[in-house]
């Protein structure tokens, strides 16, 4: 049985967040494992390369591209053979996270180190701490763009327009996608130049807003949704006890609790959106007042059911958890994505139909 058969359309929304994106693969297997096939995938920075894999791939072959794409960008783990394990984990971690920093990562990005630090003028696309003509080369073997721009399945990617600092939406329904507009969605600054698309430069999305889930409130579509969102940064209470801890704690904030609280706000508001809906849907437009009329216009059709899934740290994660890509903490997240829908789906409440008059219904695991 398919886990979205009773809701009019499926969504994915996936979050920015490096490394951690592996955890998304084992997310995504886990629900195509329950024939759960998304109609439209939103995604920022990783979240929007997975996303575009997904989309630019037959229903059949992509768990085996996504895991062919991670398999390209991981690195070795360095072996401690001698410590207790948290300590040779967290060393692993560290290492590897530094490795990255000075090597790159193989398909992805290279170092770019003197260039970034000429200081003649130079526009966006040409200034970053490394270089990432290797990933167009990576997209293009794992993605097939015909089919993304088929529209079979429909794809949101998210930047940020460098100009006028405003958040942009590429959408295959709109414009035709290739490998730039990808590669757009995760140029992160310092680290990774902008790219240029016609006359306009564009940066990470994850600069404006790392969990683009408002483009799902913004189409006010008239159906049944059910949206999954695979978060990457927790964002659980912690007090950070070193330097390094203060260190992934800062970046924890900056990419999750704070959308966390707008999360919960935005289900406030398209509740009580919902709900002026269905007092609309009451009375024949001939019928209403000029308040109600005026009213009306803030009414939103969509009834959501929101299915959040969490990436949970590990006690030896460090602040450089993003740009760890040792296959063996690769391999971790991928499982944890796989265990975190296996729980989720022994008491699979949330599978119930959301209530005509709910209006939005979250779930978090």
């Amino acid at each position: 049985m398919s886990l979205s058969h009773d809701y009019d359309m499926s969504v994915f929304v996936l979050q920015g967040g490096g490394a951690l994106g592996s955890y998304q693969v084992g997310v995504i297997e886990g629900l195509s494992n329950r024939g759960c096939k998304p109609d439209w995938i939103i995604g920022t920075s990783i979240g929007a390369i997975n996303a575009a894999i997904i989309a630019g791939n037959k229903p059949e072959d992509r768990i085996n591209k996504l895991k062919e794409f991670w398999k390209m960008i991981e690195t070795p783990a360095i072996s401690f053979p001698t410590l207790p394990y948290t300590h040779i984990r967290k060393l692993q971690n560290f290492w590897s996270s530094y490795w990255t920093m000075c090597f790159g990562q193989p398909g992805f990005f290279t170092p770019n180190i003197m260039n970034a630090f000429q200081q003649f003028e130079r526009t966006p696309d040409k200034i970053g701490f490394y270089d990432t003509a290797q990933l167009r080369l990576t997209l293009e073997s794992v993605i097939d763009f015909d089919i993304i721009n088929q529209q079979t399945t429909r794809l949101s990617l998210c930047a940020v327009c460098i100009e006028d600092g405003q958040m942009v939406y590429f959408d295959n329904t709109r414009q035709t996608i290739d490998a730039s507009h990808v590669m757009a969605s995760g140029a992160l600054p310092p680290g990774f130049p902008a790219i240029k698309i016609d006359d306009k430069h564009y940066w990470d999305g994850g600069v404006s807003s790392n969990t683009p889930f408002q483009l799902v409130l913004n189409e006010k579509i008239p159906q049944k949704i059910m949206c999954f969102m695979v978060n990457l940064f927790p964002n659980e209470e912690n007090l950070p006890l070193t330097m390094l801890d203060v260190m992934k704690r800062r970046k924890d904030i900056q990419y999750a609790s704070r959308y966390h609280q707008v999360l919960h706000a935005f289900c406030e508001i398209h509740r009580l959106q919902h709900k002026i809906h269905k007092v609309c849907e009451m009375h024949k437009p001939e019928h209403r007042s000029k308040e109600l009329d005026e009213l009306c216009q803030f009414a939103h059709p969509s009834a959501l059911n929101i299915i959040r899934f969490q990436y949970k740290d590990k006690p030896y994660d460090l602040c450089s958890t993003d740009f760890e890509f040792s296959n063996k903490s690769l391999q971790e997240h991928y499982q944890a994505g796989i265990e975190d829908v296996a729980a989720a789906l022994i008491t699979p409440t949330w599978l119930e139909l959301i209530a005509d008059d709910a209006g939005i219904v979250l779930h978090e695991f």
